[in-house]
């Protein structure tokens, strides 16, 4: 397979062992041996950075809606009170994990000083939309922020649309563009980019019931008409990623409604870089120093 010259050297690292896991093409994935994928490169990739960690780690359950959440606390040392952050895993709302993305939100509670709240919201298929969505430990009395990677990133912008207090969101890559529309769905279709249409749809397929209007406001976070109330927003943007344009879309509609909204486009990389520091060193070291920033700007 020939490569895009503009991948960096991480992204080869990241693309070399995707190669030795990844389905066959043109065989139809399915959802256990995904979940096992997700789990195995994530620590393929992250183990040499496991006990890193300075602070502590509390496993608890919240109750929301009619089910109990499991949720991880990250809490580091010399913590910053103040704020808190609610966290969402990527996966196309069918895979993933806390587990899987443990290392990434623990460097990020150590790297802000911040408590750190991952979330084991329930999976689709087994759990279709809206059950996965309504599945957040945040109530209208909180004074929080949200983010998540992916189809994380979905639940936390529609999170800060809908729910009164949030103080702030990181949305790094999120699934904005649920209708798959935008420019750079078509120009990065290639295996070579990992997340190609066939394997979006395939997310889409198994988070949402046929019958979903998927132009439900909630959803599609690019058809929402009225953003003037939506907290301030850092958006972490994978270059060469098919979602993009889609970020890049709704940071402008945000800038519009006079909403503070900053961008971090990182060269060279794919979707899912985020949540691998352990192969993606710089890049996530890229994006972690905007997070600090803009955690410290609000």
């Amino acid at each position: 397979m020939k490569k895009d010259p503009r991948f960096t050297n991480e992204t080869l690292a990241f693309l070399n062992i995707l190669s030795k896991n990844l389905p066959p093409q043109g065989t139809t994935p399915e959802v256990g041996p995904m979940r096992q994928l997700i789990e195995h490169y994530h620590h393929e990739s992250n183990e040499k950075l496991y006990g890193t960690f300075k602070g502590t780690m509390e496993e608890k359950t919240v109750k929301t809606n009619s089910t109990e959440t499991p949720i991880t606390i990250y809490t580091p040392t010399d913590v910053d009170k103040n704020k808190i952050v609610v966290f969402f895993h990527g996966g196309g709302w069918v895979i993933g994990s806390r587990k899987s993305h443990q290392t990434i939100v623990n460097t990020l509670a150590d790297a802000t000083k911040t408590i750190w709240i991952s979330v084991e919201y329930r999976l689709a298929p087994e759990h279709k939309y809206p059950i996965w969505l309504d599945d957040t430990c945040v109530d209208e009395t909180a004074k929080i922020g949200v983010a998540g990677d992916s189809a994380g990133g979905m639940i936390a912008a529609s999170i800060a649309r809908t729910i009164k207090g949030i103080d702030f969101q990181i949305l790094i890559y999120g699934a904005l563009d649920i209708l798959r529309e935008t420019p750079s769905y078509k120009e990065f279709d290639h295996p070579k980019y990992f997340l190609t249409i066939e394997l979006m749809n395939w997310f889409v397929t198994h988070a949402f019931e046929p019958s979903q209007e998927l132009k439900d406001p909630r959803i599609s976070a690019l058809l929402n008409t009225s953003l003037t109330n939506v907290p301030p927003c850092l958006f972490i943007v994978a270059d060469l990623d098919p979602l993009r344009d889609g970020n890049l879309e709704y940071h402008k509609l945000l800038e519009n409604a006079g909403v503070q909204s900053k961008l971090l486009l990182v060269k060279g990389v794919i979707h899912g870089f985020f949540s691998l520091p352990g192969i993606f060193p710089q890049a996530c070291a890229e994006s972690i120093n905007a997070i600090q920033d803009f955690m410290t700007s609000i």
